[in-house]
């Protein structure tokens, strides 16, 4: 299972509306710029969340988003899902017969109760448990050196260090 971005720019935008006092509203690009979302890529996200009852919209010149309830009462599974659709780790676990083996299939008892217990964490989760550090502004110097740690890989300052050429 792999959260799509857009899925992660979800859980982005809802924990930047988390931090924000309770009933002051945030505009799309301002939680654009502070989580470094493309803005028209959470302006399609934004129904969605609003859809799952997770924000509400106030219209106007003075409108914007928050959250719909109090951040300990949002848990991650409902953001994930209103953009993602539920939690599979395989086809098994979310349709009612996958393949001629599943009678007998040993992985099938696995594969439930991981499921399980990743959708139970994530839906004990909730925003109000994340640290209240506020994120770092992410300026052009944090963003290159997290681009090039990127590039390097995995043990990219061990090859450095080494001598020894990145593949």
């Amino acid at each position: 299972m792999q959260i799509s971005r857009a899925g992660d720019y979800a859980l982005r935008a809802v924990v930047y509306l988390s931090r924000q006092n309770s009933d002051r509203l945030c505009t799309i690009g301002e939680i654009a710029r502070a989580q470094q979302i493309p803005q028209a890529f959470l302006a399609k996200l934004m129904p969605m969340l609003i859809k799952a009852e997770v924000v509400i919209s106030v219209q106007g010149p003075k409108g914007g988003y928050r959250l719909a309830r109090a951040s300990s009462e949002i848990n991650f599974l409902e953001v994930i899902q209103a953009i993602d659709g539920p939690i599979s780790l395989v086809t098994c676990q979310n349709e009612e017969s996958c393949c001629e083996i599943e009678e007998f299939c040993s992985m099938n008892e696995v594969f439930a109760l991981a499921q399980k217990r990743l959708t139970d964490f994530f839906t004990e989760a909730t925003f109000a448990d994340l640290p209240a550090k506020m994120e770092e502004q992410l300026t052009d110097d944090r963003l290159n050196r997290g681009l090039a740690q990127l590039a390097d890989g995995p043990g990219g300052d061990a090859r450095r260090k080494s001598g020894t050429p990145a593949p």
